[in-house]
């Protein structure tokens, strides 16, 4: 078995394409410009050790994808967290993998059922764990596997799942755990600086006014972060800037206009057709400086960092599906994202631990939103008490919520899609519950705010009241439409040619 590359230049820079024979046959490797290739693997990744070995099937500290093909078999890796994840389709002949669905789609000219409800439902199911998630998605073309947080391996005949390596660190007291982040984040910055790679990679940090970016922030400093980009507010339109904290950090911050994202050409498409939610569509208005980057962001640290989860093993349980609707749009810009509190995550239960010990009750400020693992990072780093974590806020735009819907050149080519896939969708009208629900949440929040820490219960009551009043009836066939015209970005594959035999010198005859 070996590897055969068909360069793809006008592919998003990191999407790849595997065609695997059931044969003893060449993995035909379909690939953007970005993609890294070597005789015995590929990669669109960063992980913790030396690039130049390839060793990223044999770590749990990997972000992006790839393939390596070791003893005849070739093992596909997943990124190390659920914000990225494989897809598989057995189709004929071959098999297939990618680090992209729309892209898979293309390949095989699959469809999903404009129809069918469910979509964000199945998807948001990554939230409930790998034991737990919709692991299939159906297409016209067969069911597509989707693999988060393992490894695939293909032997010629079968695919098999592999679980990632689980290296049992020590993870005793605080200090021993933010060693163990530090030193990774070291690892991690040499491997993707690597001047063995084509292309490499520079660190950018994200910083809110929360706990998890900036945390996050103060641990990469001396992994070599030096620039970092904020949004302007939350989602509420509330301030939501990490400037303070940016410049008790020493690292340059750019601040982002939230709603930037709204002026640019169908900004939602790669978001929606990633997750079928698209709630961090709002990353958009970052592009300029997102490309040739590792993006480090605080996703999953409510859970990982916070005190009031109880784990259940070794599962990926999540508050949230933040983070995965960048898995389609960071392969078109070209740039890697590393969630840091991922890192260790499989054992949660010792953070856990860590945050409700002793030594760190002087950083437990607040039952209700506490994290004191972010707070002695942040403070230790000068960082001051007052600046962070005060009240928490989001950044996620929600398309399901009639105020977020699609921006207007985006509803136009909507509506154009419906009038031909759903005839009589898009005459849905909103429900006459909506406008006493939306009432009842402005009531509850500003009651909330008047002791935001004790009344947070009722704050969120009045969410989630407002949140049917807000519904947005159209936002169920949001994921056909995102995902048909993100298939539009790839065209037919061309057959790969064999790479010609080296001819000898002029002058030397063989035997």
């Amino acid at each position: 078995m070996k590897l055969q590359y068909v360069p793809m230049a006008h592919w998003p820079p990191l999407a790849w394409l595997a065609r695997c024979p059931r044969s003893a046959g060449p993995v035909a490797v379909f690939h953007g410009p970005g993609v890294e290739t070597t005789d015995d693997w590929f990669c669109e990744a960063v992980w913790d050790e030396a690039f130049a070995d390839g060793d990223f099937d044999r770590t749990d500290l990997v972000f992006g994808s790839g393939a390596r093909l070791r003893d005849g078999v070739v093992t596909f890796v997943s990124a190390a967290s659920t914000v990225d994840r494989l897809q598989s389709l057995a189709a004929g002949d071959w098999l297939w993998v990618s680090n992209s669905l729309p892209c898979l789609l293309a390949a095989v000219d699959g469809a999903v059922d404009p129809a069918y409800p469910r979509y964000f439902a199945d998807f948001a199911s990554i939230r409930l764990g790998l034991g737990r998630y919709r692991r299939a998605l159906a297409t016209s073309a067969g069911s597509v596997r989707l693999t988060y947080f393992g490894n695939l391996v293909w032997d010629g005949a079968r695919l098999r799942d592999e679980l990632k390596p689980a290296p049992a660190r020590d993870f005793s007291s605080f200090a021993r755990y933010r060693e163990f982040l530090e030193s990774s984040l070291r690892r991690l910055a040499a491997n993707l600086a690597s001047t063995d790679r084509r292309c490499p990679y520079a660190l950018l940090g994200t910083i809110s006014s929360g706990y998890d970016s900036p945390t996050v922030a103060a641990l990469a400093r001396e992994a070599g972060l030096r620039d970092a980009i904020t949004f302007d507010r939350s989602t509420r339109g509330e301030p939501d800037s990490g400037a303070a904290i940016a410049a008790a950090l020493g690292i340059r911050l750019s601040v982002v206009p939230h709603d930037a994202w709204r002026v640019t050409a169908l900004p939602e498409i790669p978001f929606v057709a990633s997750d079928a939610k698209g709630e961090d569509v709002y990353f958009k208005g970052a592009e300029a400086a997102l490309a040739g980057r590792v993006l480090l962001t605080g996703f999953h640290g409510d859970l990982v960092w916070g005190r009031g989860f109880t784990p259940r093993g070794y599962d990926l349980v999540r508050g949230d599906q933040s983070g995965l609707s960048l898995s389609e749009y960071r392969l078109a810009v070209g740039f890697l994202h590393c969630p840091v509190p991922f890192l260790g995550v499989r054992q949660i239960a010792e953070t856990q631990r860590i945050s409700r010990s002793r030594e760190m009750a002087p950083w437990d400020v607040d039952a209700g939103y506490s994290r004191p693992i972010c707070r002695r990072i942040l403070e230790t780093a000068g960082v001051p008490r007052e600046a962070f974590g005060v009240r928490k806020q989001t950044a996620s735009v929600l398309f399901f919520e009639r105020g977020d819907f699609l921006s207007p050149p985006s509803l136009a080519d909507f509506r154009s899609w419906l009038e031909r896939h759903v005839p009589g969708a898009g005459e849905s009208a909103p429900g006459p519950w909506q406008a006493p629900a939306r009432a009842a949440e402005r009531l509850l929040d500003e009651a909330a705010r008047l002791s935001p820490h004790r009344l947070r219960l009722l704050q969120s009551l009045g969410t989630r009241i407002g949140a049917r009043g807000r519904r947005e009836p159209l936002f169920r066939y949001l994921f056909p439409w995102a995902l048909e015209r993100a298939r539009q970005r790839y065209g037919s594959l061309p057959e790969p040619r064999a790479r010609p035999e080296p001819r000898p010198p002029v002058g030397i005859v063989d035997g």
